[in-house]
């Protein structure tokens, strides 16, 4: 863990109102998971984080990734570890709050559980974890999924 790390989380709430998201507090969370995931000779990091509708992203996927289709979460990063610069830009998460309001029904749990998991997915996809490689790595970041997301509701 990273514990020096001064991370700047910028946050964008482009979606319609989003009670159960408290913004202070995935602020504070965004912190721990950087930490925790980020190399030690990184001295500070900044990320956005913007939550839009499906319409907004299914127009992001349009034009930065050439899909014409909606998704859960978008990564961009910017991120990178060679050469070890040790303030970055990490880079920017994006998450349809609408397909996680809808994911969350469908698999059965809250909103806000929904929520952290595309945040900490999206975050590992800017580190470059990767689960559409292999097996080997699919595995490796479900297991770095699993500790964020203990950091985050053991608090």
């Amino acid at each position: 863990m990273n514990s020096s790390l001064s991370v700047l989380t910028h946050w964008n709430d482009q979606s319609e109102s989003n009670l159960e998201i408290k913004s202070d507090l995935v602020i504070e969370n965004c912190e721990l998971i950087l930490k925790h995931v980020s190399p030690n000779f990184l001295q500070g990091l900044e990320l956005e984080v913007l939550l839009v509708d499906d319409l907004m992203m299914k127009k992001i996927n349009l034009e930065r990734r050439g899909l014409n289709k909606t998704t859960d979460v978008l990564s961009f990063p910017l991120y990178s570890a060679s050469p070890p610069i040790p303030y970055q830009i990490l880079g920017e998460v994006v998450i349809s709050m609408e397909t996680c309001q809808k994911q969350a029904k469908e698999i059965g749990h809250s909103i806000v559980d929904e929520f952290y998991r595309l945040l900490v997915h999206g975050i590992l996809h800017l580190f470059g974890y990767d689960h559409e490689t292999n097996e080997e790595d699919a595995i490796q970041m479900r297991n770095k999924e699993d500790e964020c997301l203990e950091l985050v509701f053991e608090r």
